[in-house]
């Protein structure tokens, strides 16, 4: 009997756990088992043939919101070329519903509920034996003749160490340079009303030494990220603190990513993460909301100030990439109290501000509780909301244009300067500059259109330029050629941007890069390298600012500046090139 794993991951970058789990838990009664794995962006009947061609007698896919819809038509007709196939879904998209969803899909032999590992191989073998499958020991939803079984299981795997690890060859083999999920542990000790992980109470954990074993191969495999998929990592301080210890204390190339809560780090804690090699460690912290009410009403037990303190100190070294979470369209969050949520969580300054819609998700507790809130949200996953009580559709319409703008912009991280200038102090709010960028790429045709990197600088040149006194337009060309030079290495200005020619001070620039003192002080690295070829890694910048540093809060010294640019540096936690303020004596 030959079984297909199917995973179809929303992005290329993406790598399945779930199919590697469920292979390796697969002995030789369940026949050879193979794992596929596509993304939801290929031609569906390329994904279709792919499948096909392997003569399969077992389908079996994972279901997420991103891909469910993909994996039903599969399914369909999968089972119209091969009759004789049988067709298994797992994963949280048909955890819950599996009577009802046999019902509507004819096509469809298994479903099995929860974490499947055990399930998955107990069904492999009984259909490779022709067993019968009425048994109770795990939870199937299955035909049986006209009827439907389901025993109401929730298959749920207590000792998690029992797993055999996923991270074979075979699947190291077929990662590449992709990201590789891993967690230390399942549940989660809260109960956000949102989220299916709510469900079920608990947290369960990987011994500590499987987990630093796993990681210790990843690390030498050369796996450039780790991405933690456990719910609350620092849930368990302990246990966060010596993982944490043990990726320092074996420095290798891999980048590793949290989902934390803020307000649970300690001054420990806080102070081995401040101290961490640059790049190492990505944090994702999701604030969700800051109106209190609507903290209570989703049942999410934040101490909100605590928040606030801790990211600001993880943010204050700059060495971890911080990622901050808002949810709108939650419980009481109109209007006026998502502005200002997002502007205690913009004023922190992550790299990375997600803008979500909340989704009610099948088995969330807030799902059951549309009614009560007014909700509509879309039937089709992944079951967004369109509007509630509190903020109709108008306003959730207005949010997701300012989600374009803030990650074509902010979380580019390519108008760092720019946007902490422009949205901080020439607006009342950071949301009131982002809603005034909107209107003016509504006119542009921003939202109808690709546009490139290098236009949306044009964009915002010609915004920013409409709104301030001429006097502050020298201010506003500096400060996004400043953005554009530390991100793009091409040393072709965008429209609007371009400097007047000036020979004199492109000589001046590559007589500096011909003195060997000002290579030593400036550039060692380039330490008997000859000019000409110093002259294609760097970009050495004329501006009417000083930009390297604030004279006082929202105020830049006027003064002609002269900004080195090196391309052969990059920071590892912002992406952008390093730069040196040079002594402009040098080049009068």
């Amino acid at each position: 009997m030959k079984t297909l794993i199917v995973s179809i991951n929303s992005k290329y970058i993406h790598s399945s756990l779930a199919a590697w789990y469920l292979k390796v838990c697969c002995g030789e009664e369940c026949g050879h088992v193979k794992v596929l794995e596509f993304t939801v962006n290929e031609n569906a009947d390329h994904i279709l043939s792919s499948i096909y061609a392997e003569k399969a007698d077992v389908a079996a896919f994972s279901c997420y919101i991103w891909n469910i819809e993909t994996v039903i038509r599969l399914s369909q007709w999968l089972k119209g070329v091969t009759p004789g196939i049988k067709i298994v879904l797992g994963g949280p998209e048909v955890s819950f519903e599996c009577d009802k969803l046999l019902e509507k899909f004819p096509f469809v032999d298994y479903i099995i509920p929860g974490e499947g590992e055990y399930a998955f191989s107990s069904l492999l073998k009984i259909i490779n034996t022709g067993a019968r499958l009425l048994d109770d020991s795990y939870g199937i939803a299955c035909r049986t003749g006209s009827n439907i079984f389901y025993n109401n299981i929730y298959n749920l795997v207590e000792d998690l160490d029992c797993i055999p690890s996923p991270y074979t060859r075979e699947m190291l083999d077929s990662i590449g340079n992709r990201l590789v999920y891993f967690e230390s542990s399942r549940g989660c000790p809260f109960s956000c009303s949102y989220c299916i992980s709510s469900t079920f109470e608990g947290v369960r954990y990987f011994s500590l030494e499987r987990v630093k074993q796993q990681l210790k191969l990843l690390m030498d495999t050369g796996i450039p990220m780790v991405k933690f998929v456990d719910r609350t990592f620092n849930c368990n301080r302990a246990r966060a603190k010596e993982i944490f210890r043990y990726i320092i204390d074996n420095p290798s190339g891999t980048s590793f990513h949290f989902e934390a809560a803020a307000d649970l780090f300690d001054d420990e804690m806080l102070q081995l993460l401040t101290d961490i090699p640059e790049g190492l460690i990505q944090l994702e912290i999701g604030v969700q909301t800051t109106n209190g009410k609507t903290l209570e009403a989703i049942n999410r037990r934040t101490d909100i100030n605590k928040v606030f303190h801790n990211v600001e100190r993880l943010r204050s070294k700059g060495n971890i990439h911080l990622h901050l979470d808002l949810i709108a369209g939650l419980p009481f969050e109109d209007h006026d109290s998502f502005k200002q949520s997002f502007y205690e969580v913009y004023r922190l300054n992550p790299h990375n501000l997600q803008l979500g819609f909340l989704k009610l998700l099948k088995g969330s507790k807030i799902r059951s509780e549309a009614a009560q809130f007014g909700y509509v949200f879309k039937e089709q996953p992944p079951y967004e909301m369109m509007s509630n009580s509190f903020i109709d559709f108008d306003g959730i319409l207005e949010l997701k244009k300012i989600e374009e703008l803030l990650d074509r912009y902010c979380n580019s991280g390519r108008f760092a300067k720019t946007l902490g200038y422009a949205a901080c102090f020439l607006f009342k709010s950071p949301y009131d500059f982002y809603r005034e960028l909107m209107c003016y790429m509504e006119k542009a045709g921003f939202y109808n259109r690709s546009v490139s990197n290098k236009e949306l600088y044009s964009l915002i040149t010609t915004f920013l330029k409409s709104i301030v006194s001429s006097e502050e337009i020298p201010l506003i060309k500096d400060l996004l050629k400043f953005d554009y030079l530390a991100s793009d290495s091409s040393g072709s200005l965008p429209e609007g941007l371009q400097e007047e020619p000036d020979a004199g001070f492109r000589k001046k620039s590559f007589d500096f890069l011909t003195d060997e003192k000002n290579i030593r002080d400036y550039l060692p690295g380039f330490l008997g390298t000859p000019a000409k070829q110093i002259y294609k890694s760097v970009y050495l910048g004329l501006f009417n600012h000083d930009l390297t540093s604030y004279a006082e809060p929202g105020v830049y010294t006027r003064n002609k500046t002269v900004i080195l640019f090196d391309y052969s540096k990059r920071n590892r936690v912002t992406g952008l090139y390093g730069f040196r303020k040079i002594d402009a004596g040098q080049f009068k």
